[in-house]
């Protein structure tokens, strides 16, 4: 390694059917690795990012993870967001003794010691979620995602707990990548058709632009069910047209309207390097926070050694813009506050509800019974 320098691998599709919210990734982490070269690096050595563009295919993924670890010699991995391209890349980080840091909420289920899961899990998502529609909206559910892992295993999360909660599923469907705006009106009729109070999107990337301007042309003029989101954050919204973006839902550990000190000094980098018009989402901020976590780790550790920065990332700390940052260790997840928001016109989140304390990640949801906890008082 360059005595001057610190390679990582950075590895989000700039390209393809989840583009929007993989630049969103790319934004957050280039955000990080120019604060950090600015301040004078780690112990003076500066960030040197290797970017590769996987183009939303999951085979260049594991590719590209390869060619980073063996021909470039780099030890950690910013990247992956899709639940099928860190499947990919995981047998190859841990045969080759890398560390992925991977900042997409995902669908649990998954540990592995050379994986930093910085996206939140789902009982740190889907319960609040479902609590929060319990209490404001009803409990007859539609589900509606698009043809991926994450949402199959999402929304049976969704259906053992809902079952178990006295509410109802009243229909699930799954649409291909690349689904055309006449198909997804054709698909959202028949669910309006069945009155849900809500429908549940695990909808991602481009299909979810697609999929709220359906909906807001069907419902011009009708009280149809709002949208209720684990995916579609300000990054997604600032793709509509204006008319499409007030009145959902959506769940997140983080939302660029916080107002927190570290949020505001977040949200001025971030919109002093890609204008002013762009809001943070929490896929940017947790792309934002893991590079800080590692750097942290990595000058505890006084060493390029994965072993080394492994070890240090327990003691690591970062006061991040959605709140303060530490690893539980037992399962290489983050404790992360729940918030729930409304989405408005101008393509910002109201927050209107916060989980009173933050909540330790349970991927395998070992400690929950299948039942909706009664609501907390909102704000």
């Amino acid at each position: 390694m360059d005595k001057g320098k610190i390679k990582i691998g950075v590895l989000f599709s700039q390209s393809g059917s989840m583009s929007v919210t993989e630049n969103a990734h790319l934004q957050g982490t280039l955000l990080a690795i120019e604060k950090i070269n600015t301040s004078g690096g780690i112990d003076g050595k500066l960030l040197d990012p290797i970017i590769m563009n996987p183009q939303g295919d999951d085979q260049k993924y594991a590719e590209m993870a390869t060619e980073l670890l063996l021909k470039d010699r780099v030890n950690f991995i910013f990247g992956c967001c899709l639940s099928s391209s860190r499947k990919a890349v995981l047998p190859i980080v841990e045969r080759l003794n890398g560390i992925l840091f991977y900042p997409s909420v995902y669908e649990g289920f998954e540990y592995s010691p050379n994986v930093i899961y910085g996206g939140a899990t789902p009982n740190q998502l889907v319960i609040p979620l479902l609590e929060y529609i319990y209490a404001h909206h009803g409990q007859r559910i539609g589900l509606l995602g698009s043809d991926t892992l994450y949402a199959r295993e999402i929304n049976r999360i969704v259906k053992e707990f809902v079952t178990d909660s006295d509410g109802d599923i009243i229909g699930e469907s799954y649409l291909p990548f690349g689904t055309s705006g006449p198909d997804m009106k054709a698909e959202l009729r028949k669910v309006f058709a069945i009155k849900p109070d809500v429908i549940i999107s695990t909808v991602v990337g481009q299909d979810s632009v697609t999929f709220y301007d359906a909906h807001a042309a069907l419902s011009e003029g009708a009280a149809n069910a709002p949208i209720a989101s684990l995916t579609t954050m300000e990054s997604e919204l600032a793709q509509l047209r204006t008319q499409a973006r007030a009145g959902h839902i959506a769940v997140a550990a983080y939302f660029g309207s916080m107002n927190t000190p570290q949020n505001i000094l977040f949200r001025k980098g971030f919109e002093d390097r890609y204008g002013g018009e762009r809001s943070p989402s929490v896929y940017a901020e947790v792309a934002y926070s893991l590079v800080h976590f590692f750097a942290e780790a990595f000058r505890l550790s006084g060493s390029s050694d994965t072993d080394n920065v492994l070890s240090a990332l327990s003691g690591a700390v970062f006061k991040a813009p959605g709140g303060d940052l530490s690893i539980d260790l037992d399962t290489n997840h983050f404790t992360l506050r729940p918030h729930v928001a409304v989405s408005n016109a101008d393509g910002s989140y109201e927050i209107v509800w916060r989980s009173k304390t933050a909540v330790r990640p349970d991927p395998y949801l070992i400690t929950y019974n299948r039942s909706v906890p009664q609501p907390e008082v909102a704000l």
